[in-house]
């Protein structure tokens, strides 16, 4: 490859040396198409010139020729063996004279060459036919004989002649024709071959051309692929760095969340439990005044004292048994465990028995049979428990005095994947559409700032979604809730997957 056309390669694009590539290949393949038609074409007009020109000729001559040589001949071998029938003999000349004619009127038609030929003996063929038919008319047989016959030998003789120098100079043709056939044959072969080379070497450059320019491109882009690479590995430490970094605050942030949510739960355990204390602590202060006043009055029996202990003792053990519950209810579960969801649901409303009895708050839990999922207890209770406690203040606020409901109802579903369903739903008139879907927002509340934190919903979901692998969804629907009267309510969905 010359530097100029590697110069001038260098600097075309991959694009353009590809389309010139296919350009030169058509081009090629198109103009090579043309030389071989044209030299097939050539070939095939020489060859009809051949047979027009020389087989047709040959094959008139022939025929001319047979007629002096077989039908001539075997007319004067009759006038010499039988010259007495000179009506038959008249015939028969008469039949090849026009027979010759024809022959001649097609051969000019053909070959006007060969014709000019052949002119001189026919002119001499018909005057000798027109003599021979005088002396027959005039009954000259014998002057005939001595005139006639040897007339159209010579005449047979001279037609020989012609033919074969027409036959050879026709042959002479044909041999200069095949010549000149093996020429453009050749000539449209060698040709045909040059431009082969000549196609093959352009596209060989260009293919050339192409693969260092490809295999260039391959080197540079590896070259970038690899520096990108690089950079992006550093990107990505650095993002996973930032990533781990933010994730670590969102943990503390979650965790200071939860805890303020436990928190709120914890003030209101410890209003239901002093709430729990104050029956039973009345019924201790009324049980230790029992003592003084017996005493006073000198009733204190043996009998007086086991009774009042016993009670005493049976308060006592129910004031523990209430701290224990919340106790248990507080303490945090470090592992992931087997639990029933019917049982936490009643252990949980059992810790608001009391504030739901005076609140008058009627809560219905419909459960075919106990479902047990893996998870965490006491924040599935923690779930519940927020619910209920917002249940509680939306009927507060909505000032409802009665006829307060909330149903809870756990079934299982085995499509498209066994899960148990958990919905809550309270007839306290549902949640403002405008802001249903931002009640699971961090620190998004409808209450007063004095009561509300907006945490409890958020990290309610983030328990079931993340810690229990759920999904906690709300929506508004209108329902009887065990009444026969239509109620606006909020419903609150719990999907947790069994396992």
């Amino acid at each position: 490859m010359t530097p100029l056309t590697k110069n001038f390669l260098d600097n075309v694009s991959v694009a353009k040396k590809s389309f010139l590539l296919l350009l030169v290949t058509t081009c090629g393949l198109l103009f090579l198409g043309a030389i071989v038609h044209f030299g097939l074409f050539s070939i095939k007009q020489e060859v009809n010139h051949i047979y027009t020109d020389a087989i047709a000729n040959i094959t008139i001559v022939h025929e001319m020729q047979n007629i002096c040589n077989t039908e001539l001949q075997q007319h004067l071998q009759h006038i010499l063996n039988n010259g007495t029938n000179r009506s038959h003999i008249i015939l028969d000349l008469q039949e090849s004279t026009l027979k010759i004619n024809q022959v001649y009127n097609q051969l000019k038609e053909t070959s006007p060459h060969t014709a000019q030929l052949f002119a001189p003996l026919l002119d001499n063929f018909n005057k000798t036919f027109t003599l021979a038919n005088n002396l027959l008319e005039n009954s000259k047989t014998e002057q005939f004989k001595h005139e006639i016959v040897p007339a159209f030998k010579e005449i047979i003789s001279e037609c020989n002649q012609i033919t074969n120098s027409v036959i050879d100079e026709k042959l002479n043709a044909v041999t200069a024709i095949q010549a000149k056939i093996d020429e453009h044959y050749y000539g449209t072969l060698i040709s045909t071959l040059l431009f082969i080379i000549v196609i093959l070497l352009l596209s060989a450059i260009l293919a050339r051309s192409i693969y260092t320019s490809i295999r260039k491109l391959i080197f540079g882009l590896s070259d970038i692929v690899a520096k990108k690479t690089q950079d992006y590995q550093e990107l990505a430490r650095q993002l996973e760095y930032k990533v781990n970094k933010e994730v670590i605050k969102n943990r503390e942030k979650d965790q200071i969340m939860y805890q303020h949510a436990r928190l709120a739960a914890m003030g209101e355990m410890i209003g239901n439990i002093a709430h729990q204390w104050r029956q039973p602590l009345n019924a201790l202060t009324v049980l230790i005044q029992s003592f003084g006043i017996k005493n006073m009055n000198g009733n204190l029996t043996q009998e007086f004292i086991d009774k009042q202990v016993e009670e005493g003792l049976r308060l006592a053990n129910q004031m523990s048994t209430t701290i224990e519950d919340f106790k248990n209810f507080f303490s945090p579960h470090k592992e992931r465990e087997y639990f029933g969801v019917v049982k936490a649901l009643r252990e949980t409303l059992d810790l608001v028995e009391f504030f739901c009895k005076d609140e008058h708050i009627d809560i219905r839990l419909i459960a075919k049979e106990e479902i047990r999922v893996y998870g965490y207890s006491n924040e599935f209770s923690q779930v519940i428990l927020n619910l209920l406690n917002n249940a509680r203040d939306n009927f507060k606020h909505k000032n409802m005095q009665k006829d307060r409901r909330i149903i809870i109802k756990v079934e299982k579903r085995n499509h498209p994947e066994p899960v148990v369903l958990i919905s809550f739903m309270d007839n306290g008139g549902g949640i403002d559409e405008h802001i249903i879907d931002r009640i699971f927002e961090p620190y998004f509340t409808t209450k007063h700032k004095s009561t509300g934190t907006g945490i409890g919903l958020y990290m309610s979901k983030q328990i079931i979604e993340k810690q229990m692998h759920g999904l906690m969804t709300v929506k508004n629907i209108t329902a009887k809730m065990g009444s026969h009267n239509n109620y606006r309510c909020a419903q609150f969905i719990i999907a947790v997957p069994l396992k």
